[in-house]
């Protein structure tokens, strides 16, 4: 092992270790930078160029050694030469027999300047990143350019100025980002911006209070794909919560409604959502899956989805425990939306609504909308008002507004602009207006009981 004590370092946090890693870099000769117990400061990145010294990790002793970044830029900039993709052939040898799995783990970097970064790899194959403390930086894991096959797995990305784990204008297929702490960094705590992703999977994370109060937009995750792509992923058994912020989700993805297919086929399945502003905001995407969540306290909304595509809502509870304090609206919103399955959905009201809202689900200028097995208690003003749509079909659902609410309207409402409705086999409560609202010609309506 290349140990940086034997070159010099002396890591008692006030000596600048820079040279004397640099050196250890430089002339170890077995690929292991390893850091002893102790606080190094450096003042410098520490550039591994995976070319020139081959197979390389580094190593923290379990967690002991930490590195005091007090420059800009990251503490430990790692490049390598692979320009292929994740299939075996595209390797060249000097990639598989030089560079392959660079490996960082069992270490704790501190920023201590604005500009300082933690970690940032690009060009690389097979990245491993594990067991790591990055904290008070500007971005935790940097990730931009190129990279094949990475995972980030058992890490504590905490309390970063800017973004948590940054996939930053970045070509990448093959990256699983599992069993970590991701929180309480301000920007964000996985956020892809204009990047070229495919296979990504987020499990079993605790992601909560990444958000900035003073900030005009917060997000836990956030997929910005309105430049790039990002398809074929799972956000799956995660925890993911945070604070009611200005402009604050939990989840979203963004596409651009001028190219609706840049973000999708993505399964958001078995988390616990919620405790934001809206919880999943999904804009200009396809092919999204949401099931099995519970999801609770959407400040404003639970979910809102707008100028998507082949969407699936299916067997998740929307609720706020009533030993919560606060209120909380968990408004549903479709808004643009086309082909659309709604299904054994559950959204209770047990909290009043941080402001008045016209519905508990509203469904605007969508085309082909299925709503089957949903179950709408206290609805809000009313059930599902549907305005400015077509073929929306309302089946083998129980609405029903809360006992003694003089502000419950009605069960379910259609505006005069929509057509081809269609409201069957339906337990409706009574409303001020009725039960609902289907103008002449617009639709049929049978086999519906009132409650």
């Amino acid at each position: 092992m290349a140990n940086v004590r034997d070159f010099g370092a002396k890591g008692d946090g006030k000596t600048d270790d820079t040279t004397a890693i640099l050196h250890a870099v430089q002339k170890g000769d077995d690929g292991i930078l390893h850091f002893p117990r102790g606080d190094y400061l450096i003042t410098r990145t520490i550039p591994v160029s995976l070319t020139q010294f081959g197979r390389f990790s580094i190593s923290g002793s379990g967690g002991t050694a930490k590195i005091l970044m007090n420059g800009p830029g990251p503490a430990f900039h790692l490049v390598g030469s692979h320009k292929g993709s994740a299939l075996p052939a595209s390797a060249v040898d000097v990639v598989w027999n030089k560079e392959r799995m660079p490996t960082i783990r069992d270490l704790e970097i501190v920023g201590g300047h604005p500009q300082a970064d933690g970690i940032r790899v690009e060009l690389a194959m097979q990245v491993t990143l594990q067991t790591l403390l990055i904290h008070r930086c500007r971005y935790g894991i940097h990730l931009p350019n190129r990279n094949r096959n990475v995972v980030i797995s058992d890490c504590h990305i905490y309390n970063n100025a800017a973004i948590g784990i940054f996939l930053d204008r970045l070509n990448l297929h093959q990256i699983n980002i599992h069993g970590n702490h991701i929180s309480y960094n301000k920007e964000g705590g996985i956020v892809v911006k204009a990047s070229e992703i495919r296979n990504i999977q987020i499990c079993s994370n605790d992601i909560e209070y990444n958000h900035d109060l003073k900030a005009t937009q917060s997000n836990d995750v956030f997929f910005d794909c309105r430049e790039g792509t990002v398809r074929e992923g799972t956000l799956v058994g995660n925890t993911v919560q945070a604070v009611g912020t200005p402009g604050g989700a939990n989840v979203r993805l963004w596409g651009d409604k001028e190219h609706p297919n840049a973000v999708g086929l993505f399964a958001i399945t078995g988390n616990l959502l919620g405790s934001q502003t809206k919880v999943l905001d999904l804009q200009a995407c396809r092919g999204v899956v949401v099931s099995g969540n519970s999801i609770y306290s959407g400040y404003q909304h639970s979910i809102w989805a707008e100028n998507a595509e082949h969407l699936t809502i299916a067997g998740n509870s929307i609720d706020h425990n009533p030993q919560y304090s606060g209120n909380s609206t968990d408004q549903v919103m479709l808004k643009n939306c086309k082909n659309v399955n709604v299904q054994g959905l559950i959204l209770q009201h047990t909290k009043d609504a941080t402001e008045p809202v016209t519905a508990s689900m509203e469904i605007v200028g969508c085309q082909n909308v299925n709503v089957v097995g949903m179950q709408i208690e206290n609805a809000r003003g009313r059930g599902i008002a549907i305005e400015g749509s077509t073929l929306v079909r309302v089946s083998d659902s129980t609405i029903r507004g809360k006992a003694m609410d003089k502000t419950y309207r009605s069960a379910i409402t259609v505006s005069d602009s929509c057509r081809q409705m269609m409201i069957t086999n339906n337990f409706l409560g009574l409303g001020s207006e009725g039960r609902f609202l289907l103008p002449r010609d617009r639709g049929a309506a049978s086999g519906n009981v009132m409650t």
